[in-house]
């Protein structure tokens, strides 16, 4: 995540969310909503098991796109101030998503509509970044949390 985070920040999770509770035919459901908005950091389990942290780019139900080197959501391009002026944003590559023939991940084209329960997240030193472009859309039962706070 450099340049944001480097190697050995401390960061702050908040693992909480709004529970939603209701009632369906009788039956008790319990929602936790996770607040999770974008350019948010977030904490969660890849497929190699292990916590990462990332940045939400898409949310689920928008429309994502990557062109020329450039993130577009909703065909508008996202201003990512937080990059170095002139990074460039690769294509994704599924070669890590293809290794695991069940994984909860979706592989990812150059565009497409995000699915309800899935977000885009990518690393901040694109050039270097293992993300969504080569595992895949991450479902939100992966995510553990929000970084609320980092140094």
């Amino acid at each position: 995540m450099y340049p944001t985070l480097e190697h050995g920040s401390v960061v702050f999770v908040w693992k909480g969310g709004y529970a939603i509770s209701a009632k369906f035919f009788g039956t008790e459901l319990l929602y936790t909503d996770p607040s999770i908005n974008k350019l948010d950091l977030v904490l969660f389990v890849s497929q190699e098991d292990e916590l990462v942290v990332k940045r939400v780019i898409g949310l689920p139900g928008e429309f994502y796109s990557i062109e020329s080197g450039r993130v577009l959501i909703d065909s508008m391009e996202l201003l990512e101030n937080y990059l170095p002026k002139g990074t460039y944003t690769s294509e994704p590559s599924t070669s890590v998503f293809l290794n695991r023939h069940h994984s909860p991940f979706l592989a990812m084209d150059k565009q497409g509509r995000i699915p309800p329960g899935y977000y885009l997240l990518l690393g901040d030193n694109r050039q270097y970044s293992t993300d969504s472009r080569s595992f895949g859309l991450v479902p939100v039962e992966k995510i553990k949390g929000k970084v609320i706070f980092y140094f």
